[in-house]
């Protein structure tokens, strides 16, 4: 099966293996989407967008990870991503760099640049080879931005319950990244549980902390608001939000024909109006014949807190800031049909097609909202998925 393999390629080595360990994961791929005006994004903060012409900026890219153990108990770990880069930055981006200790034998702590287990996949969010789909749920995984790693710690214990076995994970880091209109950055900290056996799979996630905020767009509502309403300023305060972050619960099932899997997610902004809450889900079954895999998905986004606020009575005021929780409101549908054919233990081909449909008024994730009298966008896509 495809995520044992591609958890073999990002797991542990032992001390039996060589000191050094290089490997890799590549995707090519191409999509387009319905409409150029109302370009497709895969995530609200991405700056990548797709129209009628295909592209392949969504599902392209590729990473390297280096593993040097030079004990039994120590390691060093560094991977390589590259990918399409945002309007300012690198393509290339140092996503993982930590040193690893064993403590016991089934103790491990991680210190340096990690991935914070926010869902699922987190691990293998990038080696798209360990997932069926063409690229993971949007309205689910896109929850997290452009968010790629965090400097902390990590501490990972597993234990033997029966017949099933619980991992469990606590974790603290300090993430930073750029969006297309803010720079958010916190520090966050948080515990998952995991619960499987030869075919199922339970996860929970809680992660919680605080993060600063910048942005010249959210600072000028703010100062409107200050001129204009300023009985409500104080509630749509950004720069420091308090308690902020992410709740996550995940199911799945795998046996050598069958797949299902699920997971539900919600967002908490912390103390301020001006920003949106998320609640997302989605489920995804899939049989396999052979090399040959077809699945069904259907994912949902719902987007809280974007109504206009009534205390603002200043018309001024009210416009700009209807005009920015308005923006915020990504909450679609996307209903999913793909095939996944694996030519090799490495090596799969993808296609997927996908209807992406606005709801409650939203633009969902295009760059505007849909013509008018256009309910939906279709999204198709072809990639090739590869670990070496």
């Amino acid at each position: 099966m495809a995520i044992v393999a591609a958890l073999a390629f990002m797991g542990p080595a032992h001390a039996s293996e060589p000191d050094w360990q290089l490997n890799g994961f590549a995707s090519l791929g191409v999509a387009r989407s319905s409409f150029d005006d109302a370009a497709y994004r895969y995530q609200p903060t991405a700056d990548a967008a797709i129209g009628t012409d295909p592209s392949p900026r969504i599902d392209t890219l590729a990473g390297m990870q280096l593993r040097y153990q030079p004990t039994d108990s120590l390691n060093f770990t560094a991977q390589l991503l590259a990918r399409d880069p945002p309007v300012s930055g690198s393509p290339v981006v140092l996503n993982w760099a930590y040193l690893g200790w064993q403590m016991a034998d089934r103790t491990e702590l991680k210190l340096g640049r990690i991935q914070l287990p926010f869902f699922m996949y987190s691990d293998t969010r990038n080696v798209r080879y360990a997932q069926t789909w063409v690229r993971p749920p949007g309205e689910l995984y896109g929850l997290v931005g452009n968010s790629e790693h965090h400097d902390g710690a990590y501490l990972r214990n597993l234990q033997a319950l029966g017949s099933w076995s619980m991992v469990t994970e606590l974790f603290v880091g300090y993430g930073a990244n750029q969006n297309r209109n803010s720079s958010p950055s916190g520090t966050y900290y948080g515990i998952a549980l995991t619960g499987y056996d030869a075919h199922w799979t339970l996860r929970a996630m809680w992660l919680n902390g605080n993060t600063h905020m910048e942005s010249q767009a959210l600072a000028a509502v703010l100062a409107t608001l200050q001129q204009r309403a300023p009985d409500v300023a104080a509630d749509y305060a950004y720069e420091t939000l308090k308690n902020a972050g992410y709740h996550t619960i995940g199911l799945r099932y795998e046996d050598e024909r069958w797949l299902l899997v699920g997971e539900i997610a919600g967002t908490r902004t912390g103390n301020t109006r001006i920003l949106a809450d998320d609640v997302a889900a989605y489920l995804t079954a899939g049989c396999r014949f052979g090399a040959w895999q077809p699945y069904l998905s259907y994912a949902a986004r719902r987007s809280a807190g974007v109504d206009a606020d009534p205390r603002i009575v200043d018309p001024i005021a009210a416009r700009t800031v209807g005009a920015v929780l308005a923006a915020q409101n990504y909450s679609q549908d996307t209903a999913s049909l793909g095939l996944r054919w694996d030519l090799a233990l490495n090596l799969a081909l993808k296609a997927q097609f996908d209807r992406v449909m606005p709801r409650d008024g939203a633009r969902g994730t295009f760059t505007q909202p849909l013509p008018a009298g256009r309910q939906h966008s279709d999204v198709i896509s072809f990639a090739v998925n590869l670990i070496f």
